[in-house]
Parts: C-alpha cells; sequence; structure tokens
C-alpha cells in the first residue's frame, strides 16, 4: 500500500492526539445532583459545569407484513411479525462543548446482521467527533459512512416501515474510519462536503486485509438550510414556507471488499474491488416533498466462486423516485414511491441476477411526529431476469408502528 493512502487518516489521528493532552489536562467538574430533563428530544442530564451533557433516547418498532404467492395468485405466501428496531442512543458533550460523543446500540434480530457476521452485532454507532471551527468537525471511530441520502436519514425520520430496494442494494452503510465535515455559507446558498477513510468492512470487523474503504459526498443547499435539519428527515413536517432543495453527488471505493455489498451482504470467496457512486436531489415546499436517488455500482470482476457456490458483488444500477404530501392541517400523510434495479451484465447470467420493479403506495399518520407514528404501504415487486427473459411478481402489504423518544 502506498504512503499516499495512509495521509488523509493519519493528519486526522495526529491533529487529534496533539489536542487530547490539553483536553485531559483540565480538572474533572464535579457532576452533584446534575438537573434532569425530558423534551422532545429524549433524556438529557445536564452536569453543574455547564458543558457536560448527555443525552438518552430509545425507540421500538413493530412491523407486520404479508407477501403473496404470485402477481395473480393472492394466497399468502409468506407473513412477518417482528420487532423491527429496538435501540438505545447515547450522546452528548464532555467536558469541552467542541467534544461530542456519539453510540447506538441495536437489540432487535433484524438489526443486528447475524446471518451475515457469525455473532449478534449488536454495536451500530460508536465515535467521539471534535469541532476544530465552527465550519469543520472531525470524527473517529464507528458511524454511517457519507454515502446516499435515504442511508444518511434515520430510520426513525422515514415515512415508511423500511427503506427503498435502492438503498438496500447499494448502500455502503457503517464503518470504522475517519471522518471529516466541512459546512460554509455563501449568501443564502449553503454547501456541505463531506469525507471517510474506512476499514471498508462495516461494523465491527475483523482484523483487515491492507483494503481500504475512500468515500466523499458533496451537497449543495441553494436556497439555504431546512428547518430543523428537514433534508435528512423524510415527509415535510415542518411545512417550509418557501421552497427548500438540496442536491448532492458522491463515491465510495472499496478496495479488496470481503462481502458482496462492502460493508455489508455474506463474506465473498476473494476480495473484490467496487465503486459505489451516488446523486440524489430532495425538494421541499408547504408540506410536499420530492426525493429522488441514483446509485451505480461497479466491479470490474464480481464473481467470486468456491466448487459450484457463486457470490458476487451487486454491481448494476438503481433509481428511486419518492413523493408525499402532509394534508393541510392534519397529521396525515399520504406517499408514492418507484424503485428500479437493473444487474450489471456481468452477472445478469446468475440465478441472483435479476432486474426489479416496485411500485408503492403508502400512508403515515403521525402522533408525535417521527417519535410515535404508525405507517403502512403497499407495494407490488416484479422481478425479471433479463438473460432467460423470465419475470415473476408478487404483492406485499406492510405495517409499521414506531413508539420512541
Amino acid at each position: 500500500m502506498s504512503l499516499t493512502r495512509w495521509l488523509p487518516l493519519g493528519a486526522l489521528m495526529c491533529t487529534g492526539l496533539c489536542r487530547a493532552p490539553l483536553l485531559l489536562a483540565q480538572p474533572a467538574p464535579a457532576f452533584p445532583n446534575p438537573a434532569i430533563t425530558l423534551d422532545g428530544k429524549g433524556v438529557t442530564v445536564n452536569g453543574v459545569d455547564g458543558v457536560t451533557k448527555l443525552n438518552f433516547r430509545f425507540r421500538v418498532q413493530q412491523v407486520a407484513s404479508a407477501t403473496s404467492e404470485g402477481e395473480t395468485d393472492y394466497g399468502i405466501k409468506r407473513t412477518n411479525l417482528a420487532v423491527r428496531r429496538m435501540r438505545l442512543r447515547l450522546e452528548g458533550t464532555l467536558r469541552d462543548p467542541r467534544l461530542r460523543v456519539n453510540v447506538q446500540l441495536s437489540f432487535a434480530r433484524g438489526d443486528m446482521d447475524q446471518e451475515n457476521t457469525g455473532f449478534a452485532n449488536v454495536l451500530r454507532d460508536a465515535f467521539v467527533t471534535w469541532q476544530f471551527t465552527p465550519h469543520l468537525a472531525g470524527s473517529i471511530g464507528q458511524a454511517k459512512l457519507p454515502g446516499n441520502r435515504q442511508r444518511l436519514v434515520s430510520s426513525s425520520e422515514l415515512q415508511s416501515p423500511d427503506r427503498s430496494p435502492v438503498n438496500a442494494l447499494f448502500t455502503v452503510d457503517r464503518d470504522v474510519g475517519a471522518f471529516l465535515a466541512y459546512s460554509r455559507s455563501i449568501g443564502q446558498a449553503r454547501y456541505v462536503i463531506r469525507g471517510a477513510v474506512s476499514s471498508g468492512d462495516g461494523r465491527n470487523p475483523q482484523a483487515g486485509d491492507g483494503g481500504l474503504a475512500y468515500t466523499t459526498r458533496w451537497e449543495l443547499l441553494p436556497f439555504g438550510a431546512f428547518t430543523n435539519g428537514g433534508d435528512y428527515v423524510e415527509g415535510d413536517l415542518a411545512r417550509e414556507p418557501t421552497m427548500k432543495l438540496s442536491l448532492a453527488a458522491g463515491l465510495s471505493r472499496n478496495d479488496r471488499a470481503r462481502r458482496t455489498g462492502g460493508q455489508l451482504g455474506p463474506a465473498l470467496y476473494a476480495p473484490r474491488g467496487m465503486t459505489t457512486y451516488f446523486a440524489d436531489g430532495l425538494f421541499k415546499r408547504r408540506g410536499v416533498a420530492v426525493a429522488v436517488e441514483y446509485a451505480h455500482r461497479v466491479s470490474p470482476d464480481p464473481v467470486t466462486q468456491s466448487g459450484t457456490d457463486i457470490r458476487h458483488v451487486y454491481a448494476g444500477q438503481g433509481v428511486n423516485v419518492q413523493t408525499s404530501w402532509l394534508l393541510p392541517r392534519s397529521s396525515w400523510e399520504p406517499m408514492l414511491r418507484y424503485s428500479t434495479v437493473t444487474p450489471a451484465k456481468r452477472i445478469q447470467s446468475l440465478s441472483t441476477g435479476e432486474a426489479l420493479q416496485e411500485r408503492a403506495i403508502g400512508v403515515a399518520r403521525y402522533i408525535n411526529a417521527h417519535r410515535i407514528k404508525v405507517n403502512g404501504e403497499f407495494f407490488h415487486a416484479r422481478y425479471r431476469h433479463v438473460l432467460l427473459n423470465r419475470a415473476r411478481g408478487d404483492w406485499t402489504l406492510r405495517l409499521g408502528a414506531e413508539v420512541g423518544i
């Protein structure tokens, strides 16, 4: 590995280490009888130093779904009743307002990725952040990579029970490494640049094989910031009084990836390189929200094999379009979504190389914004094997209920 690959990570770590002695040398404050508050942001314990504070949040999401036998056979082929998500989250500032910590744990089976990792993968986030300037922040630890928008939107802020199939196949999710974020305003407009150098192997990885992942995301908000960070919240719950727009693009290069999706998926039989490109846009005004997302993954040699068993990088491209309208003077929000996924030619001859089209209609009822809500969607999925010109399809009804603080 060339020396230049180590420079971004080394520079950030050295900067943090140089500042650490100054931070740790400060006397530890006392914490007698800290004030405790409970509001829309969870339970917060405030230290008497006026700086230290720790915020605790939890949420539970229940999901029920049923899928038909086929497009014309409406008998039930599969049902699922599950606690989809049960998470605990801790975040706050320690000793210095520039030092922040974030930890998130997951306890539901569908959240722990045990089938792919072989162990209960409880830890989701664990990172510390130092605010170097009002415009620049750096983090070290395990966190979401700056990839596609729908992944960066917390699952607690979704308007449907789960994300789109485009996200499921092409997202880069979480990784362990060093992260930088820079934001600035020019007049009314605002831009954000994010970057990360990470292991490339996802949450809680084993010892690396010499490969790393390099991810960057560039965002432009020409009409200024969204209300309450609404560019990373699905639906226009803030009912933006003026037009808001966010345009973004980025890529993630993963060298010697060991899993089919880089940071996600089953283990490959041999390491593979892959590059994933992202582009997305978000529009909001007066309760109307429109989100468009494009993903494209390439790999020069996506297929790996062990005997007759084949595992491959899911190379190809996908588009997701999602629109919703929070009804006037109401907490009801109907939603439409269209997703399409096309596999790369190199994997179209495989049994898993199917193209997908999914059309969904849904509705959400917000009781306490995204903290307490019920939602549901009814969608039709159509799969087509491009090489064999063979198609199949089914219908799914999925309902969700979420409670949290």
